[in-house]
């Protein structure tokens, strides 16, 4: 299966919009965190090739870098809101909230990704949903405050719901083991900030207070992919940006990108894309 990269990136700390999803939208993942609720529809939802259905009412949390995939049913689409934010907005200067974050991204793999709301909290999380977008489209005076409210407000509905969804109990060790984990969030956190300069494995698992092998496993083990490839992704991904939307010399966009050598960018340009950098560039110029 082919995944997607989107080429979109966030120019704001959020962004959110009302969908319509009227056929199957292909395996991608985002370098950013996304959240939907279903408006109307239903369908299905694979996250990391576990597959749910969705309906009315069914909110779900999207993890940077989960491949996801959506398919409504036949004769049918699907309205959602999505919205999308950042990760400045929980690991940068100005996060949200700790709590929040220990909340977020927890590595416990026993709680879902997704909760049908009903009835009363369904109600309450479409007012939550449509206060969010009037606060978004309107030039009100602190917006901006009212907005994090609500992204607050609604991850603590979702996060109480989906524990209820939890079928067995997790040991005080697996616990220990989850949260030494914790720190990889941060690892990512650093690597989208760095990715232009050269960050080698030793440097990073310094930089975190792990061994290398320590940090690669468990890196490897979490996002199913190596250090070296996930920088090398984000690389190619901001190369694509400057391909479209400036006139650069490739080379010196190779070079902007934190490559050193113009043959390793063009192989692994072609390695991520299928194609070359000047056939991306025709392509969607």
């Amino acid at each position: 299966m082919k995944i997607y990269p989107l080429d979109h990136e966030l120019d704001k700390a959020y962004i959110l919009n009302i969908n319509e999803i009227t056929k199957p939208f292909p395996a991608h993942r985002h370098n950013f965190m996304e959240y939907s609720y279903i408006i109307s529809g239903q369908g299905t939802e694979i996250i990391n090739g576990k597959k749910h259905k969705i309906k009315k009412g069914t909110f779900t949390l999207l993890l940077p870098y989960q491949i996801h995939e959506l398919h409504p049913d036949p004769d049918n689409s699907i309205k959602l809101y999505n919205c999308n934010l950042g990760l400045e907005t929980f690991f940068g200067s100005n996060r949200l909230s700790e709590e929040l974050n220990e909340m977020i991204f927890e590595f416990n793999e026993e709680l879902p990704s997704y909760v049908n709301f009903e009835e009363e909290k369904a109600e309450r999380m479409d007012e939550i949903l449509k206060s969010m977008k009037t606060e978004y489209e309107k030039d009100l005076k602190w917006k901006n405050l009212i907005f994090k409210a609500k992204v607050i407000e609604a991850f603590v509905l979702f996060d109480r719901e989906r524990r209820k969804y939890q079928e067995a109990k997790i040991s005080t060790n697996t616990n220990d083991y989850q949260n030494r984990k914790s720190y990889l969030w941060e690892v990512i956190f650093y690597i989208h900030n760095h990715y232009r300069e050269d960050i080698p494995l030793e440097k990073l698992a310094k930089k975190f207070g792990v061994s290398s092998s320590h940090l690669s496993t468990t890196f490897k083990e979490y996002f199913d992919e190596n250090i070296h490839s996930f920088l090398n992704d984000i690389r190619i991904k901001h190369a694509c940006g400057l391909l479209t939307c400036s006139n650069k010399q490739i080379i010196d966009i190779a070079a902007e990108v934190g490559f050193n050598s113009y043959a390793t960018f063009s192989r692994v340009f072609r390695q991520k894309q299928g194609l070359s950098a000047s056939e991306y560039r025709n392509k969607v110029q």
